[in-house]
């Protein structure tokens, strides 16, 4: 039976090669015909002569990222004391696990076995929370651009066949964002509820951290995470530019938000992803322009830098995890 240290360091090789081999292995499904349209030498010749512009989405990548593990560090603090270094690298590490796990699932393991001594249990609800967050800013932001762009998305596909399916969809899409502010924001009363019947008091020393996120703490944390949206978004209206897709400002903010949505509603393995990504972005951006290339390169690129790098990056954190604590 080998030793705790042995295992320990089994894992992490195990992680790392996992890591590698789908990061691998999606570059080469896109290399070959995920993104068919893509030309690599008129990514890097147009990479090449814009490097200002390029460093200026990776420096917005690292900020993204920061605010992020701002973000984790303010909410895991209800359990633990780490410093925004430590979230940081614990960020990154729950990306490198990420990479290889199906709707990125993973980043919760990755998270919280960068911890010395908070419960991981309970650290993982409260990454959940963070996610939720996240998640509750890309549907407010996606379903505000559903109902901007509908017009153009009845007129220009056959996604909407009638009057009363689109009247359904924007009936449905008011009650998700409305059931979602009103869980997010209640949180704590939902577990207070739940802790009522006994099928949950197993769970009564894990979940009752939730109850400790007041009104003010949710409040802060769906900031940083509009903050963090406005980021990224950020990124590809910039990413969008470089590559030529010309359509107007109007149009691209929301495409862009809606993008955004579609991916994050849609369920995708790590190999299928970036072509996901790439399907999404045509169908939407489709819409106001033809170029398919600048299309194509901008979601490529806007990939490699928010996702691709950091998984690299947090491979090298992932040898200082602790899957085992000292007795």
């Amino acid at each position: 039976m080998p030793s705790k240290k042995t295992l320990s360091f089994l894992i992490k090789i195990g992680i790392v090669f996992l890591s590698f081999f789908f990061i691998y292995n999606k570059l080469e499904l896109v290399s070959n015909d995920t993104l068919g349209d893509i030309n690599y030498n008129s990514i890097f010749f147009k990479l090449k002569n814009n490097s200002s512009i390029i460093i200026c989405v990776f420096f917005l990548m690292i900020i993204n990222w920061l605010v992020e593990a701002f973000k984790w560090r303010f909410m895991i603090l209800k359990i633990e004391k780490i410093s925004i270094l430590t979230s940081l690298r614990a960020v990154f590490s729950g990306i490198t696990v990420s990479s290889f796990t199906p709707n990125r699932i993973g980043e919760y393991a990755g998270r919280v076995f960068c911890l010395e001594k908070g419960d991981r249990i309970q650290a993982v609800l409260i990454t959940v929370l963070g996610s939720m967050a996240q998640l509750l800013t890309t549907i407010l932001f996606g379903s505000l651009a559903f109902y901007v762009l509908y017009e153009s998305l009845i007129t220009k596909t056959e996604i909407f066949i009638n009057l009363e399916i689109s009247s359904l969809s924007f009936i449905l899409l008011f009650i998700i964002n409305l059931s979602f502010l009103l869980i997010f924001f209640n949180i704590s009363t939902l577990v207070n509820f739940l802790m009522k019947y006994k099928f949950f008091y197993f769970l009564e020393n894990y979940i009752n951290i939730i109850s400790m996120f007041s009104y003010r703490d949710l409040f802060k944390v769906l900031l940083l995470s509009i903050l963090r949206y406005l980021i990224f978004s950020s990124q590809f209206l910039i990413l969008l530019n470089l590559f030529g897709v010309d359509i107007g400002l109007y149009e691209a903010v929301f495409s862009v938000m809606l993008v955004f949505f579609f991916i994050t509603i849609t369920p995708t393995i790590p190999l299928a992803e970036i072509g996901v990504r790439g399907s999404v972005a045509l169908l939407v951006f489709g819409l106001f322009s033809n170029n398919v290339v600048g299309i194509l390169s901008s979601i490529f690129i806007l990939w490699i830098i928010n996702l691709i790098i950091p998984a690299i990056i947090g491979s090298f954190f992932i040898f200082s995890l602790k899957f085992f604590r000292k007795s």
